[in-house]
């Protein structure tokens, strides 16, 4: 029993060491990853790169602050009003603040949103009250095996409402119970569209309250999309519903009121690792997906055809001087943050390669002199030398600051 508790005591302290370790070599010597903001110009039909306090287009030629601000005149355009250097028109079309304003609109999409905890409960707005300002129901809904709706003061499931919902779903074939439920539950918005929700079998449908009756409708889909995130959105332009991520096929947007599935040009894109991007404006957008250490930039007109491409790469975390190193001494590490996730948990990441076997070999070679100059048996302490050659110098570290003092033999009372 007391050596399981060493044990016990030695892993602990291998865990904390992998996560204690790790952290403090990041924090002395990462660098702040790379994360550029890419836009297009329709001033110079190119894209613009701002990274740091570098902004260049993809030939490298750098702009100075005045000439960033007119390349980008939609981004800019109440800086360029107010110098009196904003363009009347552009490619025909006559500048006006209202037009610009209400087209413009952007959008981020990380990770860290699929990996996150979601609601069990959520309100149903009435679309169309005749009221100026949104309200908060009295209830909120949840769809398991039906659609229910329970009274946030008495906590008692409102049956005529649940009943009256429930049925609307069924007569559009809905299969029980949703997958996603993906709206905007706050009254900051212009205007309440609902949900966008997919059932079991994965199928997309769009619900929402008129005048106290369910608005269901099943949104067509040419193949079978596996979908694995839906973000709403509240544009200005009215022009789309939501966002669809999906897993291999690619991302969508529902188009308003017409619920066409118009697919952005984006491909090779990972829901689970990579960032998504889009910035609009009265005539382009610009899409980027970034990775560790790539991005990819897309420009589409407003008809979704591709008007530019451009991509780069530079070195990864573990192909610079500091990333190898690191793989160099740890096997692996512990973290209880990850970019990629909004939960706190132990993420283990092994290093890349094996050029940690050396180091620890290193380790190894260390704890077993130690051992010897102790005069302790080899045999008695296999455990401890297995922990070192797999943990390396966390396993080190904690077989020495829990050392196996059971292994020690009892020397003889001679009286």
């Amino acid at each position: 029993m007391i050596k399981i508790s060493r044990y016990i005591l030695v892993l602990t302290a291998v865990l904390v060491a992998s996560i204690a370790l790790p952290a403090f070599y990041w924090t002395v010597f990462e660098k702040v990853p790379r994360s550029p903001q890419i836009y297009y110009s329709c001033i110079t039909e190119d894209f613009v790169i701002a990274d740091g306090t570098r902004r260049t287009d993809p030939s490298g030629k750098e702009f100075t602050s005045d000439e960033y601000e007119r390349v980008l005149p939609f981004l800019y355009f109440r800086q360029l009003m107010a110098d009196g250097e904003m363009p009347d028109s552009i490619n025909g079309i006559r500048m006006e603040a209202p037009s610009i304003s209400r087209a413009s609109s952007f959008y981020r999409y990380i990770p860290r949103k699929l990996n996150a905890p979601v609601p069990t409960l959520y309100p149903m707005l009435e679309s169309q009250s005749g009221k100026v300002n949104l309200a908060m129901p009295d209830d909120y809904f949840r769809i398991e095996k039906r659609m229910e709706f329970i009274v946030a003061k008495t906590n008692r499931i409102n049956e005529e409402k649940s009943e009256l919902f429930t049925n609307a779903l069924i007569e559009e074939d809905f299969v029980f119970p949703a997958k996603i439920i993906a709206g905007l539950p706050t009254t900051r918005k212009s205007v309440d569209e609902g949900y966008f929700v997919t059932d079991s079998e994965g199928s997309l449908f769009h619900i929402k309250m008129i005048k106290g009756e369910p608005y269901v409708v099943r949104i067509e889909m040419e193949e079978k999309l596996d979908i694995v995130y839906i973000e709403a959105v509240d544009l200005r332009s009215r022009e789309f519903y939501c966002y669809v991520f999906t897993r291999n096929n690619g991302i969508f947007v529902v188009m308003d009121e017409v619920y066409d599935l118009q697919r952005l040009p984006v491909d090779g894109f990972n829901p689970d690792i990579h960032v998504f991007r889009i910035n609009a404006d009265l005539f382009n957008k610009c899409i980027t997906v970034l990775g560790e250490n790539w991005y990819q930039a897309i420009a589409v007109d407003d008809m979704y055809n591709v008007v530019g491409t451009h991509s780069e790469e530079w070195e990864g975390l573990y192909e610079r001087a500091e990333g190898k190193a690191f793989a160099s001494i740890f096997p692996f590490e512990v973290r209880l943050k990850d970019d990629n996730s909004a939960f706190i948990r132990f993420f283990f990441r092994p290093s890349p390669g094996l050029r940690w076997v050396i180091v620890n070999l290193v380790a190894l070679f260390i704890a077993i002199v130690l051992i010897r100059r102790r005069g302790w048996p080899i045999g008695a302490n296999i455990p401890d030398l297995l922990i070192v050659g797999i943990t390396g110098i966390y396993g080190l570290a904690a077989t020495q600051f829990f050392p196996n003092k059971f292994s020690v033999k009892k020397q003889p009372n001679n009286k």
